[in-house]
């Protein structure tokens, strides 16, 4: 294993309930991309998802398949790649290659925990690596720091992943607008999940969502937290169409108020003082807008489409 000098990154974490895409959004200003976090929400594709898990545990925003807004956020300039090794997982030999891979890091990259959250390093010593911290110190799913040994020693949370985050190229508006559009229509008809599976994507997790509520047996936090992603997202959403989308106003006036509508009944949903009928009802009404807001999203990629090539 080599030793390594300290290294430091001048970058922030946003504390916002995505800790995936304030991630993305800390290497982005890190190397000097200038993104809203409405553009970020959308260009990137993370506005169109919905993961719950079976008893709407706090997993639900977390386990999934971003592979899917990774591409996307490659075409905005950002590349996202995984460490990996040749070893078991559960290894200290596996452990020890990952740490050699981070140590090995320069500033060119940015490296993202994947823990209990997405926290990205913000600085790296002989014995210790250091995160940024989006919510502060008070929040326990976030650690401040992780040594170099209890790291290989598996002393700490289980499922530690990394991935690093680096320049690359960024394609035009027109390119990166496409792909998220064509990304909203492919998770509008995600398929039925594997039977063995705990989460519901796209259409079935709402169905799921509502069922859970209405049988009244549910992780109560959960709700709550996947309140707490999904309705950032949608709202992330209804600035963008508000704000940045350039093309037909009509559509762009649409989406913006359907968007800020879902979000409101998913925000709505997570209030402690209601019933869970109450709680099923607002999901509801956001699935039943999330249903229209496909159809107007796949106006808004027609359109994208015969603009492009005319």
């Amino acid at each position: 294993m080599n030793l390594t000098t300290e290294l430091h990154f001048d970058l922030e974490q946003p504390n916002w309930n995505s800790t995936y895409m304030s991630a993305i959004a800390g290497a982005a200003e890190y190397f000097g991309l200038k993104y809203s976090a409405p553009v970020l929400f959308v260009e990137s594709g993370y506005y169109a998802a919905i993961n719950i898990q079976h008893d709407l545990k706090p997993c639900g925003p977390y386990c999934w398949n971003h592979r899917p807004i990774a591409k996307n956020i490659e075409s905005m300039g950002l590349s996202v790649n995984w460490l990996h090794s040749p070893f078991d997982c559960n290894s200290s030999d596996h452990r020890k290659h990952l740490l050699d891979q981070i140590c090995a890091l320069g500033k060119d990259s940015v490296l993202c925990m994947v823990g209990l959250e997405f926290q990205l390093l913000s600085r790296r010593d002989a014995q210790k690596l250091f995160f940024a911290m989006p919510w502060g110190p008070s929040v326990p799913t976030c650690v401040p720091e992780l040594s170099f040994a209890d790291l290989v020693a598996g002393k700490h949370f289980p499922g530690t992943a990394w991935f690093t985050i680096s320049l690359t190229s960024v394609s035009p508006r027109s390119t990166r607008l496409q792909n998220s559009l064509d990304c909203a229509a492919v998770f509008s008809k995600q398929p039925e999940q594997p039977k063995d599976s705990e989460y519901y994507f796209g259409p079935n997790a709402w169905e799921q969502w509502i069922a859970k509520l209405e049988s009244g047996s549910y992780d109560k936090h959960g709700h709550w937290w996947s309140c707490m992603v999904w309705g950032e997202a949608r709202r992330q959403a209804g600035e963008y169409f508000a704000k940045e989308w350039t093309n037909s106003a009509d559509l762009g006036e649409d989406l913006s108020r359907k968007f800020k509508e879902a979000s409101g009944h998913v925000f709505r949903a997570a209030r402690k003082e209601i019933s869970d009928p109450e709680r099923a009802d607002f999901i509801r009404k956001a699935k039943e807008i999330e249903t229209q807001i496909s159809e107007s999203l796949e106006s808004c990629r027609s359109y994208s489409n015969t603009r492009q090539f005319n």
